[in-house]
């Protein structure tokens, strides 16, 4: 994500939400590597949803975030992971 793009999202985040807040993130992945996306963004609880055909995971994670910085760095590790899509 380049910069201006980030700092757009920071700006809507700030706009949308009073720190420290629950922030909810939702994330699809091949099934192979779930548990790397787990590790990666800190082995906090998820719900897990299977695909229909079972390739795919969605995987939920209710956090609790004290900046529009802390989500932003969320998703950075989470675009680490190979075949992760932020929703």
């Amino acid at each position: 994500m380049d910069t201006s793009k980030q700092n757009e999202f920071k700006e809507l985040l700030n706009n949308q939400y009073t720190w420290p807040a629950d922030y909810l993130f939702k994330f699809i992945v091949v099934k192979e590597h779930k548990e790397e996306l787990l590790e990666t963004i800190g082995g906090h609880k998820a719900i897990e949803k299977p695909s229909s055909k079972g390739k795919y995971v969605s995987v939920s994670l209710r956090i609790l975030m004290h900046s529009a910085e802390e989500v932003m760095a969320i998703y950075t590790k989470a675009s680490k992971v190979k075949t992760v899509m932020s929703l």
